[in-house]
């Protein structure tokens, strides 16, 4: 499998990517959704997405929970960042 070498410093924070053969988010989307996980960056052959990860069908998703628009063959993923307007202070 091709390594990613694009990890990349927010601030201070190194970004790396993880490939989903070593490890899988595991947040939930909310306590409605609690078998879909956090949204996260994700990437394949086709580019890079925001999408989450369905822990009953072990299928990555994009969009609204609700279209359950797939998304076919990610091999990383990493956190989000967090947003500068929602920092506590």
């Amino acid at each position: 499998m091709a390594r990613i070498d694009s990890n990349f410093y927010l601030g201070d924070t190194k970004m790396e990517w993880i490939n989903v053969d070593d490890s899988l988010p595991n947040g939930d989307w909310n306590c409605n959704h609690t078998h879909l996980t956090e949204e996260v960056l994700v990437a394949n052959s086709a580019g890079i997405d925001i999408g989450y990860f369905n822990k009953h069908n072990g299928l990555w998703y994009v969009g609204e929970p609700a279209k359950e628009n797939w998304i076919d063959k990610v091999t990383h993923w990493m956190p989000l960042p967090i947003n500068p307007h929602e920092v506590i202070k």
